[in-house]
């Protein structure tokens, strides 16, 4: 049990009542629908500790544990393995703390962690400099999208289709009350045109998924050095930088700025954070990064050390010259990254990705010799692919899931029109003998 059971007296809880200004502890669930609050699940009698404690097990019993399932699901979230000693280290207590150590008198082993981090993520993505982490993906590409916008001093803000959802939500957001206007390009009108057709004097940057949302490789060196022609930043973003380790770098590409989600790197799944973001930029950009820089310098003495270079949120500068009001930068999660890319170094995480590679390819290549299963595109894609399964049965997911499969991503959420699409995800922990079961029971559920 992770947290005692504390109870408090009467007396007690009225006080907390009146400090509040509440006469009974209904009051805070009255946003809850009163058709929930009156099942079974709010009407607890007045147990003890011990009895609620069993109560709850016998609820969480219900479960089927995830562990029993075989996932094809990804969508921005990706399973892979993790080394046993990525808890053991992360969790020393060193590193986990209530708060996020950064003073570089007290805490020299922090900030060399977060070193070894803004280095590793720079020399994967191919880029100059990378901060010292962020709240997730999302936020990140938030962020660069603002960092471009003030730098160019232009206000348009071009999207290739194939972004995450969840990414553009968190965009659409931080854009929202700035004088910045998102356009989102179409997938089949305007992308068949030179690249050049789609940019003009009021583009400040260009935001691209590789791989993107459903999977497809759709980053090049001509597509960046058209964005570059136009005056122009172009933001690349990887939701799983697995992929850096045998794509080429999208630094060397020429890309402005990348940024990513990095919870494949020694993450659990963790049903949905805290994940991991992360902003590497070209050297033009350093001063302008959000967020904290780490740097190693010499002391006095000729020892080595380590201070923050940059902190370019409004607690530490003013106000007006802040580039962010990031109070957090995931440091927990920043050395279990930092943590899992040290054990596997180049060659390991070349041969996760290698094996994520084969292992999806396999599987759509099974797959698709299901006479109704149909590939929605042709382009290359790196572990993740999208397949057109017809009119499904309305019981698909649920028969799935009862013979232990996740089957995968419902492309109907992300648009109607793609009503029988499903977005598939392997990684290295899938066996030949899982991929082949999965594919017999998606046969006989489509049949």
């Amino acid at each position: 049990m992770g947290h005692p059971f504390l109870p408090l007296t009467d007396e007690e809880r009225r006080q907390m009542h009146k400090t509040i200004g509440i006469e009974r502890i209904e009051e805070l669930f009255k946003v809850i629908p009163s058709s929930i609050q009156e099942s079974a699940f709010f009407d607890l009698p007045a147990y003890n500790e011990t009895e609620t404690v069993k109560l709850f097990t016998q609820w969480a019993e219900m479960n089927t544990p995830a562990s029993k399932m075989v996932s094809f699901l990804g969508a921005g979230a990706y399973e892979h393995a993790i080394p046993a000693a990525v808890k053991h280290l992360a969790t020393q207590s060193e590193f986990l703390t209530a708060y996020t150590p950064y003073q570089p008198e007290m805490n020299q082993g922090i900030l060399q962690a977060f070193f070894e981090y803004q280095s590793l993520i720079a020399d994967l993505t191919g880029m100059d400099v990378a901060n010292a982490s962020m709240y997730d993906g999302p936020t990140a590409l938030a962020e660069a999208v603002l960092l471009a916008g003030n730098f160019t001093r232009r206000r348009e803000i071009l999207v290739f289709p194939g972004l995450n959802p969840e990414a553009q939500q968190v965009l659409e957001a931080y854009t929202r009350y700035t004088n910045l206007r998102l356009k989102f390009l179409s997938p089949t009108a305007e992308l068949t045109a030179p690249p050049a057709s789609f940019l003009n004097e009021q583009t400040a940057a260009v935001v691209i998924q590789n791989p993107d949302f459903f999977g497809q490789l759709v980053l090049t060196k001509e597509l960046l050095t058209a964005i570059k022609e136009k005056g122009a930043l172009s933001i690349v973003y990887v939701n799983d930088p697995i992929s850096l380790a045998i794509l080429e770098p999208p630094g060397t590409l020429g890309a402005d700025l990348v940024v990513g989600e990095a919870q494949a790197f020694g993450l659990p799944l963790s049903f949905g954070g805290p994940y991991l973001g992360f902003l590497a930029a070209q050297k033009t950009f350093l001063r302008s990064l959000p967020g904290r820089l780490v740097g190693k310098t010499t002391d006095l003495e000729g020892k080595e050390g380590f201070v923050l270079t940059l902190q370019t949120r409004e607690q530490h500068i003013r106000r007006e010259r802040a580039t962010s009001n990031i109070c957090s930068n995931q440091a927990l999660c920043a050395i279990m990254a930092t943590i899992y890319l040290s054990l596997l170094g180049p060659v390991g995480l070349q041969e996760v990705a290698w094996s994520t590679v084969r292992n999806s390819h396999y599987l759509f290549s099974q797959l698709t010799r299901i006479p109704s299963v149909k590939a929605y595109f042709d382009a290359p894609f790196f572990h993740e692919f999208a397949l057109d399964l017809g009119t499904l049965p309305p019981d698909f997911f649920t028969k799935m899931k009862e013979r232990g499969f996740f089957p995968g991503y419902d492309l109907s959420h992300y648009s109607p029109p793609l009503s029988g699409g499903l977005l598939l995800y392997t990684s290295e922990l899938r066996t030949k003998d899982e991929m082949d079961k999965f594919c017999a029971e998606m046969e006989d559920c489509l049949s």
